[in-house]
């Protein structure tokens, strides 16, 4: 048929295929029925006119349905709304027991700080320490008990108490991985020490200014910790309880319940720490309005927490919880050139982890151990920063305080180190995720010479991101961790698109932004993701446990306080570098697989290539509608 025929025929349908994508409101059914024919049309086009226009807008109108579709799926606002309207509350629900468990422990754990305090004078100095007990009495002398809350300015103190208490809200979440029984222990602590701290003020007979000072943030505060240990306990109840499921299938929907109710938790310590760092230094405020914020801070936890799912469970769920679906065993490997979901893309993102985790372990353990030595050789005792009074406890939040140690750039040696390191594993991740994805053959070897051509056209591309990025840590503070975060997806997905298209730099930064379109929101969410659970890996390595560990083994060896000091600050640079060497991996492959569904967003590539095999197919049965 002459081209002319073709658009003759059909150009009626395409006019009103185009009116009917302009419509408010579409039917679905006519939509439907013209796509299909839409696309013959495309296959037809795409046989015997490859080079002519009528193919080129057919595609078009073809992708402008797509980007209709893809925009009004329900996984922008309207799925945000959906989380916090009806899914974490139904997720609650369905974890009241664990929820009634953790408040029942931690009350009781308060009842038996407030009881030691009552029995034993000096109860209180075993769990806050002298130092603290010492500070508050003089404080108190000074008529001003509260004057700890003054002494940090408002950014520096919102932002450290928000980050301790995250870490101890996941950590409280993470420690639920042995059986429940860490979460219950860090229920228990936390319960006694607030106790004591509050009886140790009733005691001084400031009772009142206490309450009204510190339950302005506290309320929120400890409420989060209660809730962080509810989803500790929904996730070892998997475990624990497998049920009708494997084990393995128990695990997965508890670990997905818990870490729902742990994101619900991250707005309020984000706005607990606020409380803390802006409102509670001034105790001059009237006690009436500390008052009415404790109340409403208590008012909104119960009412969300408490009575919402229960009168959504009394109306009646839309629908069961999605994580009781579990998908079936994947055999066959991943299309990854097709939109995903964030939570695709991360379930995706782990799932490639685990794939190639054995290599990912080796190259981690040996970018760790090259590390340790070539840092010791190039500073010497300076590289372990060999003063004891840096750590006062070997044993306590070691590895925390060496990570604070090691991006203190006072040593340009240091500075070099982290960026050859870091330099390494980028490249290393980056062609690991570009030939297992690009590759057709799912266990095909991953090639040393191939290796080195990767090293040889990608290095000088690399390198000024990890050179700036290191160099971010010469900003205060609050600006690295804000040009951090802003920062380091963007630079991750720039690198991909440097790679898989080997374009330069420059042209690199204007591709990535191109794909991002109206998906900044989707990436952020997604590093957020990645990143909380990053966290929460650093936090539960970084557990008592580990030292504990660390400590029964050095029991068996006769060694000097200061060669026990040394030898825990090595440990603990080797465990940070070897596991910065899995989380930026994750960060990169997650942020790899983004740019995979962008791609097709803006391109439809896959789209492309399915509607040809769909115009194969017809052929291949002989249904070829003219000749």
């Amino acid at each position: 048929m002459r081209e002319t025929k073709f658009i003759e025929q059909n150009k009626e349908k395409w006019t009103e295929f185009e009116t009917l994508l302009k419509e408010k409101n579409k039917d679905p059914d006519r939509l439907n029925k013209l796509f299909v024919e839409i696309t013959d049309d495309l296959s037809y086009s795409r046989t015997f006119y490859p080079n002519r226009s009528v193919r080129y807008y057919l595609n078009g109108l073809a992708q402008r349905l797509f980007h209709n579709i893809y925009k009004n799926r329900k996984g922008k606002s309207s799925r945000f709304l959906h989380f916090w309207k009806e899914e974490l509350p139904q997720t609650v629900w369905e974890s009241r027991r664990e929820f009634a468990l953790a408040f029942i422990v931690f009350v009781l754990a308060f009842s038996i700080g407030v009881l030691s305090c009552a029995m034993d004078i000096e109860f209180p100095r075993v769990i806050l320490g002298d130092s603290y007990v010492e500070m508050t009495d003089r404080n108190i002398a000074a008529n001003d008990p509260m004057k700890v809350y003054k002494e940090q300015n408002e950014v520096d103190m919102f932002l450290g108490i928000t980050l301790n208490n995250l870490r101890v809200s996941f950590l409280t979440f993470v420690s639920g991985i042995l059986a429940g029984i860490g979460t219950i222990g860090i229920l228990i602590y936390n319960g006694i020490m607030v106790g004591a701290f509050q009886y140790y003020f009733i005691e001084k007979g400031v009772f009142l200014e206490s309450f009204l000072t510190v339950w302005i943030h506290g309320t929120i505060e400890i409420s989060a910790i209660i809730i962080a240990g509810a989803a500790g306990l929904v996730l070892g109840k998997g475990l624990v309880f497998p049920g009708t499921y494997s084990r393995l299938q128990a695990f997965q929907i508890s670990a997905r319940r818990g870490l729902k109710i742990l994101m619900g938790i991250v707005p309020l310590i984000v706005l607990a720490g606020f409380f803390e760092g802006f409102l509670t230094r001034h105790t001059e405020t009237p006690d009436i309005l500390r008052a009415a914020i404790i109340l409403f801070s208590a008012l909104f936890i119960i009412g969300y927490f408490v009575w919402y799912p229960y009168r959504l469970s009394r109306i009646g769920f839309s629908k069961p919880l999605e994580d009781e679906k579990l998908p079936p065993t994947r055999t066959e490997p991943m299309d990854y050139r097709k939109i995903l979901t964030v939570g695709e893309i991360f379930k995706e993102s782990f799932s490639f982890l685990t794939q190639h985790l054995r290599v990912i372990l080796w190259v981690a353990f040996a970018l760790a151990t090259l590390y340790c030595g070539v840092g010791y050789l190039l500073m010497g005792d300076d590289f372990l920063v060999a003063d004891a009074g840096i750590i006062s406890n070997v044993f306590e939040a070691e590895m925390f305080q060496q990570l604070a140690i090691l991006f203190d750039y006072t040593d340009l040696n240091m500075f070099a180190l982290n960026i050859g390191i870091g330099l390494m594993s980028w490249l290393f991740i980056s062609y690991l995720l570009f030939k297992k994805i690009n590759n057709e053959e799912e266990n095909a070897p991953l090639g040393w010479r191939d290796f080195g051509n990767h090293i040889f056209h990608n290095i000088l591309k690399i390198l000024p991101i990890v050179v700036l990025l290191n160099a971010m840590a010469f900003l205060p503070t609050a600006l690295f961790i804000i040009f951090g975060c802003l920062l380091l997806p963007i630079f991750c997905l720039h690198l991909y698109v440097m790679t898989e298209e080997q374009i330069n730099p420059f042209a690199a930064y204007s591709r990535t932004f191109y794909l991002l379109g109206n998906s900044w929101g989707k990436m952020y969410g997604l590093f957020l993701i990645i990143s909380l659970v990053s966290l929460a890996f650093f936090v539960l390595i970084n557990t008592s446990v580990v030292w504990f560990y660390f400590e029964v083994i050095q029991w068996n060896f006769d060694a000097e306080t200061s060669t026990v000091a040394t030898v825990a600050k090595w440990f603990s640079i080797f465990l940070i570098i070897f596991i910065s060497n899995i989380v930026i991996p994750l960060i990169i492959i997650s942020m790899g697989l983004l740019y995979y569904s962008l791609l097709e967003v803006k391109e439809a590539g896959g789209l492309m290539e399915r509607i040809a095999l769909l115009g194969e197919k017809r052929r291949a049965f002989g249904l070829e509608v003219e000749g």
